[in-house]
């Protein structure tokens, strides 16, 4: 897996901050059903009955049901039941493409992320501990899923550590070249960095 590379993840953060917050491409609302239904499967994979390593979701009114990434990742491994804050906790913060009803598609999404990316592997809150659990997750989708997966998971955090607020949720998708660039660490060059986006 490549570093992150901040001045990159910077870059994200204000394509991101500068999209409109609703999209009606349809590219981004087919990248989006893919990631609902290809998240739906590994879910649905992870906690399957009867396997050794399957995990219990339980969709919670608690805002913060883990002080920390480490009580999450100890708590999940000890118990094998993982507690996610339901969206509609968040009412001022809907998902515009992922539904947002208790245990509905964006919280399905998130438990996904937080089994895959933080509890299996140990990935952290941080910047670069969700930068790797991306990296990680991005591997497990179609071409198309991952388009929406990149917005979700380092679009909105960059946001979060360059700017230190919680992002808004778009139906948006990154310029592939930005995408591409992202996914390995890679600064243009000084020639192309004023070259507007395509």
């Amino acid at each position: 897996m490549s570093e992150l590379d901040e001045a990159v993840a910077r870059e994200v953060a204000e394509r991101f901050l500068a999209a409109p917050s609703s999209s009606s491409d349809p590219l981004a609302a087919r990248a989006y059903a893919a990631l609902a239904t290809e998240s739906d499967r590994t879910l649905q994979m992870l906690t399957e009955d009867g396997s050794p390593a399957s995990v219990r979701v339980v969709f919670t009114r608690c805002r913060e049901p883990y002080s920390s990434d480490l009580e999450m990742i100890d708590a999940v491994r000890s118990t094998r039941l993982l507690e996610i804050t339901a969206s509609r906790a968040e009412r001022d913060r809907p998902h515009p493409a992922l539904s947002n009803e208790p245990g509905g598609a964006y919280d399905r999404f998130r438990a996904v992320h937080d089994l895959v990316g933080h509890v299996r592997h140990g990935f952290g809150f941080d910047r670069h501990g969700e930068f790797a659990a991306w990296q990680l997750q991005d591997r497990m989708h179609s071409p198309l899923a991952r388009l929406a997966l990149a917005t979700e998971l380092h679009a909105e955090h960059s946001v979060r550590w360059t700017t230190g607020t919680v992002a808004e949720h778009k139906a948006t998708l990154l310029d592939r070249d930005l995408l591409s660039r992202a996914r390995t660490g890679t600064r243009r060059s000084t020639t192309d960095r004023h070259r507007p986006a395509p």
